[in-house]
């Protein structure tokens, strides 16, 4: 149930529907620009993809054109570019051998010029032990040793039969070469060679790949191939899908060859930087938008609100000397100047109340002392005429002038403040009376530090509560009475201190459905102006608070557990 009052007004805060309310009116928005950063990565990632779709196919198509080239020239080579039969028959075989490298040479160099993608021409006879390797690049001596070897690996493992083509790679200073290699009758062996490396920059992606049918990296471009083969490896871990990149290939049926274009996800989007940006911060911007907006409404409407709110529970709890600033916005200014015009007028009001009631209090005092005085004056009478038939003259004149002062404290009712050593003083006057009343059962003890001696206090503060100890407390008449009143301090949690008057009896208590009424008639007027017995104490309570304040002053009764009432006054230390 709890909860549920919380819930509720927690959802009826104004705070929590601005709150609300400004969500309302940013999600959409904030949903709409996610939407269109991603409608817009999809768009852009499609274009680029195209883009390079059509490079990576074009490529693909125009060096299987200059490995058909290559092909086709090698394989026409002996009988229509070299055409040794037009050489003459009479020549020795070394001169034969020496014409036919020269003319092979000026052929080869030639069609270099024309094939500037095709890096080295070779031409190898087992049976003459010939290696010609013409090239128009660097690198000639460690091309022909490598050359040499090739050759004479494939010649002597018979790996390739006449009129076919074989493909081997070899790997120079860091650079791979795929050599076509085709076997032409009787016996001879030519090679087209192109730079796998230098092809694959001729592509112009960023980062980009060569790789075998099995699926081995055999060069690479902007990346090494170890991060190339573990960028493939992640893809096909993730389905196909790597955050990190775009992945496009293309597989050459006449190469053997797959080409890899790896395109960074950065790349694509590029252009859309400020969108993916903001998309980034968003959460961070509303979050900081958020905490000023509610500060703003704090400032602007909250908190002003709040004051007043607080001001008025103040006002209710009896502060009528609350008053708000005016430092708000003009509206709340306007209330707030009309709430402080309000209290001022219920203090205004209250006070007039007060001393209406005060003028009451007086005149129901001095009717409390007439009831009181014709009692207690014809009592103390009698017992001053007992005293005197007895003879027992230094008591008449003791009790004379114990009862002179009584009075005198009594009728002085032009004093609204006297001191609390007076107040002793009458209450000790007054309980020597009641010791001739009562000799040998009545008992007291008063105490006081001398320093609170000068604590001012209401007139008959105490004496209702001694009668009352006296009248309700005691009725055992053969059991001895004790009445104990002493006097402290206390600091209460405003830095207030407290004089606390403790009036103890060793009567015989209050039953604990009285005591309770007791405490409830001590402030509350109505029940105390319909039971005349309580009046007394309600009336030192009102005097109290318009004295001291509602606040400040308290009356408050508790049982003894050995038997009897224990009675608390509690007032502010004041000096007159």
């Amino acid at each position: 149930m709890a909860k549920r009052r919380w819930r509720m007004k927690f959802l009826n805060s104004i705070q929590t529907k601005f709150v609300l309310l400004f969500i309302l009116v940013i999600a959409p928005l904030v949903a709409f620009l996610i939407y269109v950063n991603t409608y817009a990565r999809n768009i852009v990632r499609t274009q680029v993809t195209d883009s390079y779709e059509k490079t990576l196919a074009n490529f693909i198509n125009k060096t299987d054109e200059l490995f058909m080239g290559a092909e086709k020239y090698l394989a026409n080579f002996l009988h229509k570019e070299l055409d040794t039969t037009a050489i003459d028959y009479p020549f020795r075989e070394e001169t034969r051998n020496t014409l036919i490298k020269v003319r092979t040479n000026t052929k080869f160099t030639y069609m270099l010029n024309f094939m500037p993608d095709v890096d080295s021409f070779t031409y190898f006879s087992p049976q003459h032990s010939t290696l010609l390797l013409t090239t128009n690049r660097s690198g000639y001596d460690r091309k022909y040793m490598a050359a040499q070897n090739l050759m004479d690996d494939v010649a002597k493992s018979s790996r390739i039969a006449y009129g076919t083509f074989l493909s081997d790679f070899v790997s120079i200073d860091g650079e791979l070469y795929l050599i076509r290699i085709y076997r032409d009758f009787p016996d001879i062996y030519l090679g087209a060679w192109i730079n796998l490396n230098r092809l694959l920059e001729s592509l112009g992606a960023v980062h980009s790949a060569i790789l075998s049918a099995d699926g081995e990296v055999l060069v690479s471009h902007g990346l090494p191939p170890e991060r190339v083969g573990q960028i493939l490896n992640d893809r096909a871990e993730h389905n196909g899908s790597n955050p990190q990149y775009f992945l496009l290939s293309r597989y050459s049926e006449h190469q053997g060859l797959r080409y890899v274009i790896l395109i960074p996800s950065t790349d694509v989007l590029q252009n859309l930087s400020f969108f993916q940006k903001v998309i980034y911060w968003m959460p961070a911007v509303i979050f900081i938008i958020v905490v000023f907006y509610i500060a703003f409404i704090r400032r602007v409407l909250l908190t002003p609100m709040r004051t007043l709110i607080r001001g008025m529970q103040r006002i209710s709890h009896g502060d009528l000397d609350t008053r708000i600033e005016l430092n708000a916005s003009n509206e709340f200014n306007y209330m707030n100047f009309a709430f402080n015009n309000m209290a001022e007028e219920i203090k205004t009001l209250k006070v007039s109340v007060y001393e209406e009631q005060l003028r009451v209090q007086l005149a129901e005092m001095k009717q409390l002392q007439m009831q009181i005085n014709p009692h207690f004056y014809s009592n103390s009478l009698n017992l001053i005429s007992g005293l005197a038939q007895l003879g027992d003259q230094e008591s008449v004149q003791h009790m004379t002038q114990l009862l002179a002062r009584y009075f005198r404290y009594v009728t002085a009712s032009s004093r609204t403040v006297l001191t609390l050593k007076e107040e002793l003083d009458h209450i000790r006057d007054y309980l020597t009376i009641q010791q001739y009343r009562y000799p040998d059962i009545l008992s007291f003890d008063i105490s006081m530090p001398p320093e609170l001696g000068s604590a001012s206090v209401p007139p008959l503060t105490l004496q209702p509560f001694v009668e009352n100890s006296i009248i309700h407390g005691y009725q055992k008449k053969t059991k001895s009475f004790r009445i104990l009143i002493t006097c402290g301090t206390e600091q209460t949690a405003d830095g207030v201190k407290l004089v606390v008057v403790t009036l103890e009896d060793n009567g015989i208590g209050v039953e604990p459905a009285k005591l309770a009424a007791l405490r409830q008639n001590v402030s509350d007027v109505s029940r105390a102006a319909g039971e005349s017995r309580h009046l007394g104490i309600w009336n030192v309570y009102r005097r109290l608070s318009l004295m001291f304040g509602e606040r400040q002053a308290s009356i408050d009764f508790e049982s003894v557990d050995t038997g009897g009432l224990r009675v608390m006054v509690r007032f502010p230390y004041k000096t007159a």
